[in-house]
């Protein structure tokens, strides 16, 4: 809240004690607290991979364990010389992990789509701010359904929603009452998404392309039997905690 306020870094607090903060703007920001609406919403900030990213309510806030995401897919685009290749980025939200790619990896093209009007509107005000509009293409659509079933893509990652109905109700009431739901929630068992992107994306993969994407802590053994279902090859991925979190899917005849 400091840094906010102070239009600071958290670290450059400690080196300007002499700044002061507006009592008011504090008092407004810790009343809209107090109705459990989540900091990044009432900032309108969210900080991810050292990054500064806009954020509005409707949109999902981006977590930390998805970093892992990103330097997994970093990973892959470095060790197989991807650099220069076009991705494809399923439901991107924020578009903190297009945007973050697109920065670390400067040749790089990324194509990126959502449902939802608002979630589009906070990618392209963070492409503004990062400056990689002209390489970050957005579409309008549900998953895969905006493209043609043609082999475009070297790599196509998501961060789907992964929560089942169970889960979805145990939730924090700041989560369940303030987060869209539509990217929390993924069928009865969680991996409907998942499913989906098993399924088909290798039709839209170019030969030698790879599947990445990140599941809830208690999925890999799920996404191991659609993967061996649909002849994926695939690794998996721990976060901080220990969960295996992301999955990489590839195929070697595609």
């Amino acid at each position: 809240i400091l840094a906010h306020l102070l239009n600071l870094s958290p670290l450059e607090i400690y080196l300007h004690p002499e700044k002061e903060v507006s009592k008011e703007e504090l008092e407004r920001i810790l009343k809209e607290r107090l109705t459990l609406k989540p900091l990044p919403y009432i900032l309108k900030k969210v900080y991810f991979f050292g990054r500064a990213f806009y954020l509005e309510e409707g949109v999902l806030i981006p977590r930390q364990e998805s970093e892992i995401l990103v330097e997994v897919i970093l990973n892959i685009i470095r060790e197989r010389r991807l650099k220069d290749g076009t991705l494809l980025e399923l439901g991107c939200g924020s578009g903190v992990l297009s945007i973050t790619l697109l920065l670390e990896e400067k040749s790089l093209r990324v194509f990126a789509n959502d449902i939802s009007d608002t979630a589009l509107k906070v990618t392209r005000e963070n492409a503004k701010m990062h400056k990689v509009v002209e390489r970050l293409r957005l579409l309008k659509g549900d998953f895969l359904s905006p493209f043609k079933k043609k082999p475009l893509f070297h790599l196509i990652f998501s961060n789907p929603p992964y929560l089942s109905h169970k889960e979805w109700e145990a939730l924090d009431p700041e989560v369940k009452l303030f987060e869209p739901k539509e990217a929390l929630l993924s069928g009865i068992q969680g991996t409907e998404f998942q499913e989906i992107l098993i399924r088909e994306a290798s039709f839209y993969l170019k030969k030698g392309g790879f599947l990445i994407f990140e599941m809830g802590y208690n999925q890999s053994q799920r996404i191991a039997e659609l993967a061996k279902d649909f002849n994926w090859k695939y690794q998996f991925f721990k976060d901080l905690l220990g969960y295996e979190r992301v999955a990489l899917l590839w195929r070697e005849n595609i």
